[in-house]
């Protein structure tokens, strides 16, 4: 008696191909991504959040340069953890997520009691590339 072969994601009946195991992309894709190892998930998650980050960026960026208060970048699900590199020195440092960056900046105003945190997001320039990390 010849046995059908299932899908090994759906179960559902296979033909084509005697060497087949899925019925089509979809089902081969589900069923790789659920059985990865655990440190595959973890740099799928984290370059999710990333790709998230610069799609952000490049939001709030249309022309290059732009300044939003912190806030805005938080209420968009974006995760300061999360850079692909940095430029400049401390007290002037640029958090790269791909080819947007962004520096912390902080500024006092006599009219508000707390200091006001915002971003300056720019678009990554060509002498950044060059960075030497032993010359910081």
């Amino acid at each position: 008696m010849l046995q059908t072969k299932k899908c090994l994601n759906c179960g559902e009946a296979l033909t084509g191909r005697s060497d087949k195991r899925f019925c089509g992309d979809q089902c081969r894709a589900t069923h790789n991504n659920r059985n990865k190892a655990p440190h595959e998930q973890r740099m799928q998650e984290i370059n999710a959040q990333l790709r998230r980050n610069r799609t952000i960026l490049k939001s709030l960026c249309p022309i290059g340069k732009a300044t939003v208060r912190k806030e805005v970048l938080d209420e968009m699900g974006f995760d300061f953890g999360y850079y692909t590199s940095f430029f400049g020195k401390p007290g002037k440092l640029y958090f790269f997520c791909y080819d947007y960056g962004y520096m912390p900046l902080v500024e006092r105003s006599l009219n508000e009691q707390r200091p006001v945190r915002k971003v300056m997001i720019i678009q990554k320039q060509t002498f950044t590339d060059r960075a030497d990390p032993w010359l910081l």
